[in-house]
């Protein structure tokens, strides 16, 4: 009796609950679930490690998902190492309460989160840019203007060194598959036209790996809602970085209304950001709602 080839993988791609599934070597095949893998685990993600078996036909079973790692629900990713967050400083003009959603949910969670400028072709106040990239880059995070018209800072970003899977993440119409594109010409990605109200038409309808460098990118559909749901208030104030050496009268201060609130009072003084704490504000207000 023939023993059966057992191979382990990377969940790539999921069409109509048939995922694709690449090994180590490259190697890709299509693959069905077996039911009790379904029962046990549920819904397959893209990102799940697995173990399947080739069948005769070139496709394959998947007879076992391993456990995961960090997830996210929206979009549906496994085993998640970091984020991309694009932002676009015109044409569009980006949300800047989303992008600090999407900091403080990277931070609550333990996942390494970059930002992307892209478009800084189109930014004709430089001064505008500029103050964006330093704001950031003080509190800690990595930002990487870029522009795929001029070429300007892909060859840089892509070789940085990074391991593991990737979400690029951010509204439609931030330039996401252009950038594909631009690093993955071998994607074949579509780019969509922005309409006549500023938004980015659908282009990316399923999230999917891509090989780039020594990690997996994760292209996703552009979104625009990020839940904070079942976040303790003090981890949202935790997760503004730049607050993380104040020193408040009181050891458990929301920097909301107490008194002697340091955070407070550097925002007057102009040590911190206004926008940043309006938007640390609305999420408190956000949660209180929610779960009060």
């Amino acid at each position: 009796m023939v023993p059966k080839v057992m191979l382990r993988g990377t969940v790539v791609l999921l069409e109509a609950n048939r995922p694709t599934v690449t090994t180590e070597s490259g190697d890709q095949y299509l693959c069905y679930m077996r039911g009790r893998v379904k029962r046990d685990v549920g819904r397959i993600m893209v990102g799940d490690q697995v173990i399947f078996e080739p069948t005769d036909n070139g496709e394959a079973v998947i007879t076992q998902i391993l456990p995961r790692g960090l997830e996210l629900k929206r979009p549906p990713v496994a085993n998640v190492t970091g984020l991309f967050a694009c932002f676009t400083l015109n044409d569009p003009s980006g949300n800047l309460e989303l992008l600090d959603k999407r900091l403080v949910m990277a931070e609550i969670s333990a996942m390494k989160i970059e930002i992307i400028v892209t478009k800084v072709d189109l930014v004709k106040e430089r001064q505008k840019l500029a103050h964006f990239v330093e704001l950031y880059r003080s509190i800690g995070y990595s930002v990487w203007p870029l522009s795929v018209v001029a070429g300007f800072g892909i060859e840089e970003w892509v070789k940085t060194n990074r391991f593991g899977i990737w979400v690029l993440t951010g509204e439609s119409g931030v330039g996401k598959s252009s950038l594909i594109s631009a690093v993955v010409p071998q994607a074949q990605v579509a780019t969509g036209e922005l309409s006549r109200i500023g938004r980015g038409q659908q282009t990316t309808r399923w999230v999917r790996l891509l090989p780039i460098q020594k990690f997996w990118l994760a292209d996703t559909p552009g979104y625009t809602s990020l839940e904070l749901s079942g976040t303790d208030p003090h981890q949202i104030a935790a997760a503004f970085l730049e607050w993380s050496d104040v020193h408040c009268r009181f050891p458990n201060c929301l920097h909301s209304n107490e008194p002697g609130c340091e955070v407070k009072e550097g925002v007057e003084l102009g040590r911190f950001s206004q926008t940043r704490y309006r938007h640390y504000r609305l999420m408190l207000e956000q949660w209180t709602r929610r779960w009060n």
